[in-house]
């Protein structure tokens, strides 16, 4: 096929299709388009207009659902832009919004052990260690356990915000003006 179009239920994913094959490979729009078919029992009117400015409209029943740009919308073109190669992030860039407070400490008092041995677990009086193996007292739940301890996040102050690469023309990006033509 050159275009998929229509209404789309598979499992719990609802949505229109507008699926175009560019140079070979099924071409996504890049967001979902509306879904009209919910369980009402009647038939729908789908339409979809291509225009030689590589604009598309869709409607159903007469309601427009969409109008846009193949060259925006869909991935048929290489980027016209992309991120620099050649620039690095510097050294003292800083990623993290988030630091470990370097003031926040664990209480000396602060139990980690969930589980702690039964001192006053017997040996079972029947109990033969080269039947059995040797005997180890069961574990109970720790009446002094804190919890999982960890340190408190605080902002970082050195954090920079997120580094991204300068973008520059793309040598592989071709624009194309007859994109709507099959």
């Amino acid at each position: 096929y050159n275009i998929m179009f229509g209404p789309d239920k598979c499992g719990y994913t609802k949505r229109t299709h507008l699926i175009f094959n560019y140079k070979g490979k099924n071409v996504l729009k890049k967001s979902d388009l509306a879904y009209k078919q919910e369980g009402e029992g009647t038939s729908h009117v789908y339409r979809l207009v291509v225009k030689p400015d590589n604009t598309v409209l869709v409607e159903i029943d007469e309601e427009k659902i969409y109008e846009g740009s193949l060259k925006e919308d869909w991935e048929m073109l290489a980027a016209k832009e992309i991120s620099d190669p050649d620039d690095k992030k510097p050294s003292d860039w800083v990623d993290d919004s988030m630091m470990d407070d370097p003031e926040d400490k664990k209480p000396a008092d602060w139990v980690e052990e969930k589980r702690m041995v039964d001192t006053d677990a017997k040996k079972p009086d029947d109990w033969d260690d080269e039947e059995d193996g040797e005997w180890e007292a069961p574990t109970k739940d720790n009446p002094g356990y804190s919890g999982d301890w960890s340190v408190r996040r605080i902002s970082n102050p050195g954090y920079k915000g997120f580094w991204e690469a300068k973008k520059i023309a793309n040598p592989e990006y071709v624009d194309e003006e007859a994109l709507y033509s099959y």
